[in-house]
């Protein structure tokens, strides 16, 4: 049975999409995440402030664990304690790190400057 998700968010108003397929199903072949999305929420990405306009849009217990901000990004909340949301100048700037998540178990290169 397909459900009709409306999204009223920040980025859009009155889009609506059919969810087809059961989550996680479904994907390319080749679509090989390292992380779930539960996952990547929980290690605060994007400075805490990933998907925290849309939390109805998708599954509740993704958010049981995440590390969120309700006001401006919070880089504290990244597991990594840095900025995710470099400028694409600063591309190639390498720190040399590749700290490992422990949750997930994946290597993991951070770019600082």
């Amino acid at each position: 049975m397909a459900r009709i998700i409306v999204v009223n968010d920040k980025m859009q108003r009155g889009y609506s999409y059919e969810l087809a397929a059961p989550a996680g199903c479904n994907f390319a072949p080749d679509f090989e995440p390292e992380l779930t999305p539960a996952e990547m929420l929980q290690f605060g990405v994007f400075c805490g402030k990933y998907l925290t306009d849309c939390r109805a849009e998708f599954p509740a217990s993704w958010f049981a664990n995440a590390r969120l901000t309700t006001v401006r990004r919070d880089c504290s909340l990244n597991y990594f304690g840095v900025d995710a949301s470099q400028p694409c100048r600063s591309g190639g700037k390498k720190a040399g790190s590749t700290p490992t998540i422990p949750a997930a178990g994946s290597s993991v290169t951070v770019d600082t400057i």
